[in-house]
């Protein structure tokens, strides 16, 4: 198993803290999504990749049965038995990191207490998946201690289970398997209905580029529980028609514009997002295949112009992101990724331009908006590393 990249710091900072070695790092990567946006939870189809921003967690086991973690980025720690671990009525940071050791343990692991050290370079309400980062990162060391190595696989699901029933947040599976399933310069195709996962090479001569927009967004938010809703009244409607339809991912644009005096105009508009993003990320796949730079651009333009009217999940300063990159040499395509209403965007670059179209990126943003941002060159990457430590 390889050694993780910046290991060092982390191992340090616990042995200064803890006044010993820990035993096991574990790291996941954030996640880029090149495209297939509010398509996970419908059973749909999404083309994400882990990045090379990556969550660290370090820990040694305790005798008296107690979990103590501490994440440097927030600067806080939050102490809790083992037996005592339940799903909270409010999320807080804490949720995130203690819910992945309860769903370990109603997977049946045998956890001890431990202390615990997270570092991530992955930003909180960014759009690249902090929390499944760490979710992911935190099942891998907690299944170490346990005994009972994990695969990545699995590990994916429980830190789902962590996100939608101790976090409360209704999220598909494309974060957690992205982060913990992800492969160094290839991106992962999945069917979010069977976890189906089929790795996409990237083109050589491309690089990804992201752009925070400076907005911070929360998928537990009202917005994000309402998109679903909003969904599932429409698929009420269809289904007077196509008894047979199991989710959105199962709808054609045909069937929906047959049957739209059927559905309210925003239930219509939504699922018109599901239906062509679908079909975006079938494409896409082909096209990342043979380096079609021009459809590709096409493509992920179309998937913005989608999430911004129909799904109604991006904001002002994503969209101005998007404006300057496809003006701007050497980019291929520019999206926002994640959730939306905030965070980042992803841009596909040509990779001789990519630093430089970096530079223009964050000029012209600071001279419409008076605002800094952040753009950089990321790399699509590995998933769960567990490492234990001699």
């Amino acid at each position: 198993m390889p050694e993780p990249t910046r290991p060092s710091g982390v191992v340090d900072a616990f042995s200064q803290r803890y006044g010993r070695r820990p035993v096991v790092l574990s790291d996941a990567g954030g996640r880029v999504n090149l495209i297939g946006e509010h398509t996970d939870y419908h059973d749909g189809f999404v083309l994400p990749a882990a990045i090379d921003l990556r969550t660290y967690v370090a820990a040694a086991p305790r005798e008296d049965g107690r979990l103590c973690i501490r994440s440097e980025q927030v600067g806080d720690e939050v102490s809790v038995a083992v037996s005592d671990l339940h799903p909270p009525g409010t999320v807080d940071w804490t949720s995130y990191v203690l819910g992945p050791f309860w769903a370990l343990r109603e997977d049946g692991y045998e956890l001890p207490g431990a202390d615990v050290l997270i570092r991530s370079e992955v930003p909180f309400g960014g759009g690249l998946s902090s929390s499944a980062a760490v979710e992911v990162a935190l099942v891998g060391l907690g299944a170490f201690l346990a005994g009972r190595p994990i695969e990545a696989e699995h590990a994916a699901l429980l830190a789902r289970k962590a996100e939608n029933q101790f976090c409360h947040v209704p999220c598909g599976a494309m974060d957690q398997v992205a982060s913990a399933c992800g492969s160094e310069n290839h991106a992962i195709l999945l069917d979010c209905r069977t976890l189906q996962i089929e790795r996409v090479r990237m083109p050589p001569t491309w690089a990804l580029v992201v752009a925070d927009s400076g907005v911070k967004h929360s998928v537990a938010g009202a917005e994000y529980a309402k998109r679903q809703q909003e969904c599932a009244r429409g698929m009420a409607a269809l289904r007077e028609a196509y008894p047979s339809l199991r989710a959105a991912r199962d709808v054609t644009l045909d069937q929906l514009i047959s049957e739209r005096g059927r559905l309210d105009e925003v239930s219509f508009r939504r699922l018109r997002h599901v239906v062509t993003e679908n079909a975006r990320v079938m494409e896409a796949k082909a096209v990342l295949a043979r380096g079609d730079a021009e459809r590709t651009g096409q493509l992920l333009a179309a998937s913005h112009e989608s999430l911004a009217s129909d799904y109604e999940v991006s904001c002002p300063e994503l969209d101005l992101l998007v404006s300057i990159a496809s003006g701007t040499p050497g980019v291929i395509g520019a999206r926002l990724t994640g959730a939306g209403w905030g965070g980042n965007t992803v841009n596909l670059v040509h990779e001789e331009q990519a630093e430089s179209a970096c530079a223009a990126i964050r000029e012209q943003y600071a001279r419409k908006t008076e605002r800094q941002t952040v753009a950089r060159v990321v790399k699509a990457s590995r998933g769960l590393v567990v490492t234990e430590l001699g």
